[in-house]
């Protein structure tokens, strides 16, 4: 039977220009197999538009050649369909998960799909292909921020931004199995909903969007004025007024988005001496005055960019441990993936135009 040569894939152009940003959907080839190589037929892909600085990608992407767009989503899961011939740890037909590495130029919102060996584990019977599609791409980022950057030890109290999140609802379970205190933030009602039905017993639920809700203020009374050990942010404001923004943005509900981002000094001001402060921000600044207090608290800023993982050949070893112990989590119910919907393939195209409008949970999408 002669090799599927061509995919059927969805790609956000990132260059710049008119169209940047622009969901194009077209047909791409797929790279040669190779020895190493596996062909996978995608089951399920976690959507999301990339939260990753553009330029940053831009960068990597450049170093290679490749056109500057990229995939929907590169948290896949599916069955494998060939393999190389060096390829050992898997064979035709197993179930497998893993995440696509940008520089590969593929997406995972696709129908057919080629990794190499090393990218991908196998996918535990008990776990669904949406829910480790929906998950394994969140759960690495959380593993990354609290194992890694964070250095989380039993007993620590943590500090979770958007809590009600997909990445943030797996932080929330992961840490609390590690046995973490934890406090965590909602910005709707929906959000305080979700978090309230976790099986897990949380601190204190922040409301963000209440007027008189101060973020240091109510950490402080939580942790009698110690702080946090550790802070995992999702986005945070530059600058604490930025009158002109109101201009830049045509949607009342990113407007409201960016209303409820802490600032900088919120955050630093949750620390405890010693504190860890994870961000996802890659052109985070801090001026001196933020620098000062970091340095009075003996904290650190660690940066999390879980494609570090992939992009990296010397990690590989070390990454496949953390993909199969995550699976193994998902499959006794230590960590439960938080999906809002699925969709086909078809429906994909326009979902992912309103993806930033989910809060809670993950989309997946389902061929």
């Amino acid at each position: 039977m002669l090799r599927r040569r061509t995919a059927k894939s969805i790609f956000v152009d990132i260059g710049k220009g008119n169209h940047s940003g622009q969901v194009i959907s077209q047909e791409i080839d797929l790279p040669d197999l190779g020895k190493n190589g596996v062909l996978i037929q995608v089951k399920a892909c976690g959507l999301a538009i990339s939260c990753f600085d553009s330029t940053a990608l831009c960068q990597i992407l450049s170093k290679v050649n490749k056109k500057h767009q990229v995939g929907t989503g590169h948290d896949v899961a599916g069955i494998v369909v060939a393999t190389g011939e060096e390829v050992t740890t898997l064979n035709k037909g197993d179930h497998v998960v893993g995440i696509i590495p940008f520089d590969y130029e593929q997406s995972g919102c696709a129908d057919f799909i080629v990794l190499q060996e090393f990218d991908v584990v196998v996918k535990p019977n008990g776990v669904s292909f949406v829910d480790a599609a929906g998950c394994i791409g969140d759960a690495v980022k959380a593993y990354t921020a609290l194992h890694y950057l964070g250095r989380l030890r039993s007993g620590d109290t943590v500090l979770v931004l958007d809590g009600a999140s997909s990445f943030g609802s797996i932080c929330i379970q992961l840490a609390h199995h590690w046995g973490a205190k934890i406090i965590t933030t909602s910005s709707s009602e929906d959000e305080k909903r979700y978090l309230q039905s976790l099986e897990v017993e949380l601190a204190q639920i922040i409301e963000m969007n209440q007027k008189n809700a101060t973020l240091k203020s109510v950490v402080m009374l939580e942790t009698g004025n110690l702080g946090v050990d550790i802070v995992i942010d999702q986005g945070v404001t530059q600058y604490p007024q930025m009158p002109s923004l109101s201009n830049m943005y045509d949607d009342n509900r990113t407007q409201n988005m960016f209303n409820i981002l802490p600032t900088k000094h919120d955050i630093i001001s949750c620390l405890s001496v010693g504190g860890r402060w994870v961000t996802s921000k890659a052109n985070l600044q801090l001026d001196p005055p933020n620098s000062r207090l970091m340095y009075l608290r003996c904290a650190s800023l660690g940066f999390l960019f879980e494609q570090a993982w992939m992009l990296s050949s010397a990690q590989q070893g070390k990454y496949q441990h953390i993909l199969m112990d995550i699976m193994e989590k998902v499959n006794t119910k230590t960590i439960r993936p938080n999906i809002h919907h699925t969709v086909s393939f078809d429906g994909a195209l326009e979902v992912i135009k309103s993806l930033e409008e989910v809060r809670v949970g993950k989309v997946v999408m389902t061929v």
